[in-house]
């Protein structure tokens, strides 16, 4: 018999914006932020709600099935309904065995067709194997070949797009569609197909059978229908509802989480953990408060239906009695309209879901497919487009005009005209925002002019093959990019067939061979997300290194030394200068001492086209803008009292010209992938350590207890429920089979209805105590497990935020595997907690008294029966397993293929100059192979138990009934005489408890999963940091200002073999400037560091006004600090709430805001916006350049008023003329401040009262400018390096 629960189941004037347009309202820092935030998405979505869902036809959908799909499908469709018919037809059996058993008057008992029954009952079972077999595996079969070509095409289709198409679309959500579009895709097409039409079938096939037999009691039963509807249809809606909106917070402050974790130098500098902190509670709390009206409506709906069902079953035996008593029906015909009409009932309650899988498929494969089917402006897969013998080099702007895609309002480029010389050296300079980088975008074809032409030899661009271009171009960036693969392998992506001794030739010419070879792991050492483990100058000369080797006939240069100190940069820059012979090379620059050199020089105005042009002399002897910006950087180099030599003269070099290979496809993949497979590497699942469970009670509050207690009250009366209800039904079928006229002509025969009439008001009782029980349980477990699991989110995340930095240098703690960590462990424990520990103790209690019962009517066929209790809770736990999802397990597999899309699509500006499209698409592929062979062998086992469970169900009832009719068939006299009342107790009782049984082992994964994740949260929740900034202990002294570094050791955790500082001192006075400069990886930010206690030392002491930083309140001690680094991280804010974030500690007004802005020299970009102070900038700042992030980044630091500024490489990005105005501002905000100044360019360190050199982690000299400069040590030829340019 069926069971009868019910399973709650973002530079205006010029300036360039990158990735999009303005948000609708800025986030506020205040409480109501949020709301503040999405007003302008709330009000946008209204009109978006109303409109229906857009969906792909059925014939669109299946696009990608072949015709072995075809078969699969009609197979499997055809099984399914052969599926469907088998409980309908199982009841007209179990109707018909009723009628040969039941026992009339106590007297002759009838059970001589029962062996005929026990073969149907097999027979079915074995029809029940093949059919769930054929129906769900070739349907999973069929929808994994189909998800597995959209998964390529979808994937293939992302990487086609031109660069303007990513700058308004989310990589996030590309990468999200990528996987979540498409699973729903394949689950719309997967096995629930087969289940929707099972269900369908059972639902024609039972209301068709219950009629046929006893259609007065069917239209009885059906006249409760629309009640059940009504209850069901609430269910649905509100859990869809508050299900959809729970999810969509939890995703928010997963979002936050993201942000936060991957930005924590800068969150703990300013001590922004508590904010933080709140922000992502605040997600949380509407996260709850959607959980808590979600179990509440889940309670009242499903009370309410289970309330309706038992008092349907009320209505049905006291009518079906009537029947009887007329002699109008049996007892078997009875049974077989009420089983088929719930059958029947619920049958369309079953389908419901699935077709509203099938739908949601239908809708995600209308974005993807709208994807694939979108035609791309540039398209690097197109075969179309000239391929010249050979490449001269000669580049020419013709009257261009340009506006990104995404701001069609700003004009970037108008008229602008430039000739690149073949072989010559070109360098473009100008103010932030200008153009210059839009040049080199332009020459790599990652936008095409709106007006004019950009020309190679000759030929417009747009005319020659898309890949053939990209190949005879180097592109080195200002924010160079690494892939998270080993330093060779980032260099073999320049060029696939490159042999080792020529990457190493590369990277001595790029001065990076020397500190590859110092790593542990030299050319095979990671390089980490977006090179994260390499320091800038590092990254900037690994880049450097993978254009040299791609040997370019046109080498693209923007700000390619922007983060080399002197001496690299001197080192590198005459690399370059080699690179360049024979080459057509344009320099981007901000730092003119790199392009002097340059043939041809080009100032860009603000005015978007091209002020001035000439040689380095020529433009000088103009004394025009290029003569401006020159004397800006002279100013800021004499202002060091050192009379410097004057800027060289140059001499015309005759270039050569040499020939680019062109790299082969195959040769790429080919060596990448050799390459992969000795990096690959096999992680074995091992024993976890897991928290008891007593130890996860223990971690609930009063409030949670009170709710379990409560709830636990309703799981034991709903366990009660089925077993009374076995022992109700077996008493009706009796009471039934009572009333029955002896004699069928005898009109003057009157039925005694008292039994049923009893047992009728007893299924009234059980339906007001089913109905309650379900509130109780559903509500209060799922407001404990709510508040238990929602603690411990907010528990974890602020245990992460107090972690040391070092915690977050280990490789296992990467971003996103520490976003992924704080998600899953935290939804994993639920798995014993809330609802889910209601349903266990629901069904032990059930499971208890069910066998209390059995027992009670007959031991013997008790035991049979509890002999089949394991094959019968095997099959319910694989049918739980299945509704639930049981190949939720697959999609870790796909985590990998994940990655490789992620990290492609959110760098397809470097994926595209590479050229390494094809090089990703075989990589995504590859990654698929492992899951998808994996799936379809999971199909065929999936395909086998769900035949199994309920196969093991009929063949079950044969062995009992069986059974029980050879006990009925016992003299009288014998004690193990069995009669059918008893017969129906043992059979109920345990087989409809065992069901529940099933459902319990199905939650046993989830459940040592919830304990292995709760170990993890308890563990990080646990373990205090020796770096506490939560702490209140510690001095809070009035901070002068005396910094001192005493023969500082240290090595960084995640490093311990590579020590960074052995012995470093130096002494810096209150409100006096110390500049540390020094070669890249010398230890100098690590310095800055220390002073914020990111980082505790090894050995010796740093000290504040001669009191060890260790003994000062770490909240505290950072507050008294200040720091802009080299690569700052703004946050997805206005950037007013940006500025504010420097000082969180106290209310910030917006005249501070805007004085902090002017100091920065910001202001006048920001009032130029269409937003102003209230524009966002987007994630990590990415709607601003790197000039404007660090100018924003200054104020940030200056409206912290702090005692002592850290400025590590703090003017890096900003062109001379802004450079100067930003150090005149610094300087201004040093006064009276202690200030460490790390600086690559010595220029800006020339004023300051002590300057030391670092060599190894320690200082070699130290003092003024002056004077090191008459030492003519380490210092003068950093120094003499800088001058050459």
């Amino acid at each position: 018999m069926p069971s009868t629960k019910v399973a709650p189941d973002l530079e205006k004037n010029g300036n360039v914006i990158e990735n999009g347009v303005s948000k609708d309202a800025a986030i506020d820092l205040s409480d109501d932020g949020d709301k503040k935030g999405k007003k302008g998405k709330k009000e946008k979505g209204k009109d978006e709600e109303e409109k229906e869902p857009e969906m792909v036809s059925f014939g669109q959908y299946y696009r990608y099935a072949t015709k072995l799909d075809g078969l699969f499908i009609t197979v499997a469709i055809f099984f399914s309904a052969i599926k469907g018919l088998a409980w309908p037809s199982i009841m007209v059996v179990f109707g018909k065995m009723i009628d040969d058993l039941v026992v009339i008057d106590g007297g002759t008992v009838r059970g001589s067709q029962m062996a005929l029954f026990a073969y149907i009952y097999i027979g079915m079972g074995f029809l029940n194997i093949l059919a769930g077999y054929l129906s769900t595996t070739f349907m999973l079969l069929s929808a994994e070949r189909q998800s597995s070509k959209a998964r390529n095409e979808y994937f293939r289709a992302i990487m086609r797009q031109e660069i303007g198409w990513f700058d308004e679309t989310s990589s996030g959500e590309l990468t999200t569609r990528l996987t979540s579009d498409i699973n729903k895709l394949k689950d719309g097409m997967s096995d629930k197909v087969s289940m929707a039409v099972q269900w369908m079938t059972a639902f024609v096939a039972g209301f068709i059978i219950a009629f046929f037999y006893e259609w007065r009691l069917s239209l009885v039963i059906l006249s409760t229908s629309p009640l059940l509807a009504i209850s069901g249809y609430f269910l649905s809606k509100f859990m869809a509802e508050f299900s959809e909106k729970e999810q969509s917070a939890y995703a928010d402050a997963g979002g936050i989480a993201e942000e936060v974790i991957g930005a924590m130098r800068t969150v703990v500098s300013f001590g922004a953990e508590n904010h933080e902190s709140k922000r992502y509670n605040k997600k949380l709390e509407s996260s709850e408060a959607n959980g808590v009206k979600n179990g509440l409506f889940s309670g009242i709906s499903i009370g309410m239906t289970m309330l309706i069902m038992f008092l349907t079953y009320a209505l049905a035996f006291w009518y079906g009695a009537k029947l009887c008593g007329e002699g109008k029906a049996l007892p078997g015909d009875i049974l077989i309209a009420f089983f088929n009409i719930l059958i029947g009932s619920f049958a369309m309650g079953h389908a419901a879901p699935h077709f509203q899988t099938m739908a949601e498929g239908r809708g995600a494969a209308f974005t993807v497919f709208k994807t694939i089917d979108r035609e791309s402006k540039i398209n690097y897969e197109e075969d179309r487009g000239m391929i010249p013998p050979s490449c001269a080099g000669k580049i020419e702007f013709k009257n261009v005009d340009f506006c990104y895609p995404s701001r069609k309002d700003v004009q970037i480029m108008k008229g602008f005209n430039l000739t690149l010389v073949t072989g010559e050296t070109h360098a473009l300079v100008g103010p932030s925002g200008c153009g210059k980088s839009t040049a080199v975008g332009l020459i790599e074809r990652f936008y095409d002019a709106d007006q004019g032409e950009v020309s190679l030899d000759g030929v417009n661009i747009k005319d020659l093959n898309l890949q053939w271009l990209r190949n005879q171009i180097g592109l080195v960036g200002q924010e160079p990019l690494l892939f998270a693969t080993t330093i060779e392998e980032n260099i073999r992506y320049g060029r696939g067939d490159v042999t080792q001794a020529q990457i190493e030739e590369a990277c001595k010419k790029a001065f990076a061979h020397d500190f590859i070879m110092e790593l542990p792991n030299k050319y095979q050492t990671l390089c980490g997300d977006r090179g994260s483990k390499l320091s800038g100058g590092q990254k900037q000369r690994v880049a450097i290194a993978r254009a040299l080797v791609r040997n370019p006939k046109i080498l693209l240069l923007d700000e390619a030394t922007s983060a080399l100190d002197n001496k690299s940069e001197d080192v590198v820059q005459r690399a370059l200068d080699v690179a360049a012979e024979g080459r057509t090379t344009l320099i981007i620059a901000h730092r003119l001492s790199t392009i002097i050199n340059a043939n041809t020089i080009s100032a860009i105005g603000e005015n978007k086209c091209k002020a001035e042009e000439g040689t380095h002399e020529e433009l000088l002897a103009k004394e025009g803008l290029y003569h401006t910006l020159v004397m800006y950087q002279q100013q800021v180099q004499n202002e060091g009292g050192e009379e410097l030599p004057a800027l060289p003269s140059i001499e015309d070099v005759q270039r050569k010209a040499s020939v680019k290979r062109m790299v082969s496809e195959k040769s790429i993949q080919q060596a990448v992938s050799e390459k992969e497979k000795k990096l690959e590497v096999v992680i074995e699942d091992g024993p976890q350590e897991m928290a008891s469970f007593l130890e996860i009670m223990q971690e609930n509050n009063p409030y949670e207890n009170a709710c379990i207690v409560v709830g636990a009250f309703g799981a034991a009366a709903n366990g009660a429920t089925m077993p009374v209800f076995a022992v109700l039904f077996a008493e009706v079928i009796q009471a039934l089979a009572s009333v029955l006229p002896p004699d069928p002509e005898n009109e003057d025969y009157k039925p005694d209805y008292s039994k049923t009439d009893k047992w009728s008001l007893f299924f009234v009782i059980v339906a007001l105590v089913a109905g309650l029980a379900n509130f109780l349980q559903i509500h209060f477990m799922s407001l404990s497990g709510l508040s238990f699991t929602t603690r411990m989110r907010r528990k974890a995340f602020k245990a992460l935020l107090r972690k040391n930095m070092g915690y977050f240098d280990l490789p296992e703690n990467s971003i996103g595997a520490l976003t992924t960590r704080l998600s899953e462990d935290a939804a994993a424990i639920k798995g014993a907690t809330g609802v889910r520990i209601g349903t266990i103790l629901q069904n032990l209690v059930g499971l208890g008294v069910g066998i209390g019962i059995a027992f009670s009517a007959s031991w013997r066929l008790s035991l049979l029966t509890l002999a089949c209790i394991p094959f019968v809770a095997a099959a319910g736990s694989v049918q739980m397993m299945q509704l639930t999802g049981t190949m939720k397990t697959m999609t870790r597999l796909y985590e990998q293929a994940g990655q490789v899309a992620a990290e492609a699509v959110e760098n397809m500006r470097t994926v595209s100059s590479l050229c390494i499209e094809p090089l990703f698409l075989k990589k995504y592929a590859d990654s698929l192979k492992q899951p998808s062979q994996k799936f379809k062998k999971q199909a065929h086992l999936t395909g086998i138990s769900m035949g199994l469970a309920e196969a093991v169900i009929f063949f079950t009832y044969a062995a009992v009934f069986t059974y029980g009719n050879y006990l009925m068939n016992l003299p009288v006299c014998h004690s193990g005489k069995l009669t059918f009342t008893q017969l129906m107790k043992v059979f109920s009782g345990i087989v409809f408890s065992a069901m529940t049984i099933g459902e319990t082992m199905a939650m046993l994964p989830d459940y040592g999963k919830a304990k292995a994740s709760a170990f993890k949260l308890f563990k990080l929740i646990r373990e205090p940091p020796i770096i506490d900034a939560y702490t209140d202990k510690g001095m809070k002294p009035e901070v002068k200002g005396l910094l001192r570094f005493d023969n500082v050791k240290f090595d960084y955790p995640s490093r311990p073999d590579l020590p960074v500082l052995k012995g470093l001192s130096f002494k810096v006075d209150k409100g006096k400037t110390i500049a540390l400069v020094g070669e890249s990886g010398c230890g100098k930010s690590t310095s800055v560091q220390l002073s914020e206690r990111f980082y505790d030392v090894l050995d010796g002491n740093v000290t504040i006004d001669d009191i060890d930083i260790r003994e000062i309140n770490v909240a505290y001690l950072r507050q008294q600090m200040g720091l802009v680094s080299q690569e700052p991280i703004l946050f997805d804010y206005s950037i007013e709430e940006n500025i504010k974030y420097g000082a969180l500690f106290r209310t910030v007004t917006e005249d501070e805001v805007r004085r902090a802005a002017i100091a920065a020299n910001i202001n006048n970009f920001i009032v130029s916006l269409p937003d102003g102070y209230k524009t966002r900038v987007g994630e990590k700042g990415t709607h601003l350049s790197g000039g404007q992030k660090q100018r924003i980044a200054i104020a940030r630091a200056l409206v912290r008023n702090p005692k002592i500024l850290l400025l590590d490489e703090a003017t890096s990005a900003l062109d001379n003329e802004s450079e100067k105005v930003v150090q005149e501002a610094l300087d201004r905000a040093r006064e009276g401040r202690t200030c460490l100044v790390i600086a690559h360019r010595l220029s800006t360190i020339q004023t300051a009262d002590l300057i030391c050199v670092i060599q190894e982690g320690s200082v070699v000299e130290s003092g003024t400018h002056a004077e090191l400069i008459a030492m003519r040590g380490v210092y003068y030829n950093l120094n003499k390096s800088a001058d050459k340019h």
